[in-house]
């Protein structure tokens, strides 16, 4: 074995203890925040048995009571969700870290089991960045599902309940009824609204539909919720023969259009967009053309992550230029792989 094995393998030993360590800390975190959200879960279904009971026999209990009963009922919610996102966000450090640890414990046993003169420069490095950076973006992309699927199950049913709460409490007003009702009427059609921006906010974490239908449909409406939100203009199209990806491809390749299209939007004010994509037999062209500023090529999108380090994960790469006129172009060529089949 060569002279600097020996304190590379002290290191990585170091480095494992470290890892031992904190996997133990996250571990005792977890029990107890575990342990906190079932007590507080406990709290909310006992608050939502009363709720039911009020909105069944409203006529039996004071406007206070129903209000008071509605607002204790969210406000567990609420402490419920906060402590399952803390909970999410260490389960999620906790798989991160055991993907280390695996590639840690591989790396030991390579060291220990060969004797090999040093590396040379061009070789593939023992600790493999490219598995460690899809580690971190699957992490990710478990913690929007969790996200997602959170908000559309407590927020959006919270406020579904207040419509409820309003119509209950249209019920039981009987002074200055008109004016009431109303009011309520009022009320309704925020809630109404706040659901359907509710709604947007789940797409833009986690677009269900992507798993569904694939990427043309779920851009197509993704780019109408830009057009929407922002008031941009953004012409959409694709050709030749789009079809299913592997999901792991899907998935990096929506967030990168979605990085992209959100740097151009926010960042370089841009008002006018084009986004192309062009199915060819083994490959995936996508164009992206606007205007607005320049900015650097290669700068932190959105999700923390450069576009060289997604198109790395992708095996694709790109071009950007700036047109004499100021519009910025940017190619990207993707190669497709086939979806895997299912076996009936």
């Amino acid at each position: 074995m060569s002279t600097a094995a020996p304190s590379v393998l002290a290191e990585v030993a170091t480095e494992q203890q470290k890892v031992t360590a904190e996997i133990r800390e996250l571990d005792l975190l977890i029990e107890s925040t575990q342990t906190e959200v079932n007590r507080l879960r406990s709290r909310e279904d006992q608050l939502k048995t009363k709720v039911e009971e009020v909105r069944q026999n409203p006529a039996n209990h004071q406007r206070e009571e129903i209000f008071s009963t509605t607002d204790e009922f969210n406000v567990a919610m609420s402490r419920r969700m906060t402590m399952e996102g803390q909970l999410g966000a260490l389960v999620a450090k906790r798989k991160l870290i055991d993907r280390s640890a695996q590639i840690l414990n591989s790396t030991q046993r390579t060291l220990a089991e060969y004797s090999a003169p040093a590396l040379p420069a061009d070789a593939t490095p023992l600790i493999d960045e490219s598995r460690l950076l899809q580690a971190v973006v699957d992490t990710q992309e478990e913690e929007r599902k969790r996200i997602a699927r959170q908000v559309h199950d407590g927020p959006a049913q919270a406020m579904a309940n207040v419509v409820l709460q309003s119509e209950i409490s249209e019920r039981l007003f009987d002074v200055d009824a008109q004016r009431s009702r109303g009011e309520l009427a009022s009320l309704r059609q925020m809630v109404n609204k706040t659901l359907q921006e509710l709604r947007g906010f789940i797409f833009e974490l986690r677009p269900m539909i992507l798993d569904d239908l694939g990427l043309v449909p779920t851009l197509r409406r993704y780019v109408q919720t830009l057009v929407d939100k922002h008031g941009v203009r953004i012409d959409f199209s694709s050709t030749g023969r789009d079809r299913r990806l592997p999901s792991d491809d899907e998935v990096a390749i929506f967030r990168l259009i979605q990085d992209s299209l959100v740097e151009r939007i926010q960042k370089a004010q841009a008002k006018d967009l084009v986004l192309g994509m062009t199915w060819k037999e083994d490959v995936l062209e996508i164009l992206l053309q606007s205007d607005g500023k320049e900015l650097p090529p290669d700068g932190e999108l959105q999700s923390g992550i450069r576009r060289s380090e997604r198109l790395e994960l992708l095996r694709g790469d790109s071009t950007h230029e700036t047109r004499p006129d100021g519009t910025v172009v940017l190619n990207v060529k993707v190669p497709i792989r086939s979806a895997p089949q299912l076996v009936g």
